[in-house]
């Protein structure tokens, strides 16, 4: 799939994959600093509280020895911290990127949550309503999100195979696999992944299968290499 036919149309299609048969496991970052919690800090690079660098070390520490080809993580520490942690317990190599940052917020980045939904109830509604093209808060639409980070996925994926390993932030999570799977942008925050939590994708022949959602380890996952 070429980058530039994401474009702007929503993707109420599935996926149709690329037929490796590789698995990609999508993480979550974990709890940022207290400081931070209940702002709508987007964008902004903010660091992990004590308690998520404990779960991302637990979450890593699950993952030792699993034969992932890559590590691509955020560059905001908060996530790059876990794709650290996921490198030096599998032994793959870690690259980062720009791509997996989360959305930015706009005029809205860094307030406090609940002075928006008091003072622009009607603008979050219809940032909801339609993810993929709501810009009244003069930040990133879910269209902008995707069309960095699916090309970032993609370009992981052919060069190292699988597994594949991405550890970045929860509104890219939700439009990967909302990508991948062909869910319409709205229900897209139906797509449930906690922090420090991630999903298990699979891409066979027949287009993208969501194999395992909101899990903090292997499991008897089969760990597809390709």
């Amino acid at each position: 799939m070429q980058v530039g036919s994401l474009g702007l149309a929503r993707p109420r299609l599935p996926h149709p994959g690329f037929g490796s048969g590789a698995q990609v496991w999508i993480f979550r970052h974990g709890e940022v600093a207290e400081d931070f919690q209940g702002l709508a800090y987007g964008g902004m690079d903010v660091p992990l509280s004590e308690s998520g660098h404990g779960e991302s070390v637990a979450l890593a520490a699950r993952f030792r020895g699993f034969p992932f080809r890559a590590v691509v993580a955020s560059t905001l520490v908060r996530a790059r911290t876990l794709g650290e942690l996921l490198s030096k317990e599998s032994g793959a190599p870690l690259e980062t990127s720009p791509g997996l940052v989360e959305i930015f917020r706009g005029r809205f980045q860094g307030r406090p949550m609940k002075e928006l939904l008091a003072q622009h109830e009607r603008e979050l509604a219809a940032i909801y309503d339609d993810p993929w093209n709501c810009r009244v808060h003069d930040g990133e639409t879910d269209a902008d999100v995707l069309a960095r980070a699916w090309p970032v996925l993609e370009s992981a994926l052919a060069r190292h195979g699988g597994p594949l390993a991405i550890a970045c932030h929860y509104n890219v999570v939700r439009n990967l696999v909302a990508h991948a799977l062909g869910l319409e942008p709205n229900a897209s925050f139906r797509v449930r992944v906690d922090l420090t939590a991630g999903v298990l994708l699979e891409d066979t022949p027949g287009g993208w299968r969501l194999l395992r959602a909101n899990v903090r380890s292997p499991g008897r996952a089969r760990a597809a290499t390709r």
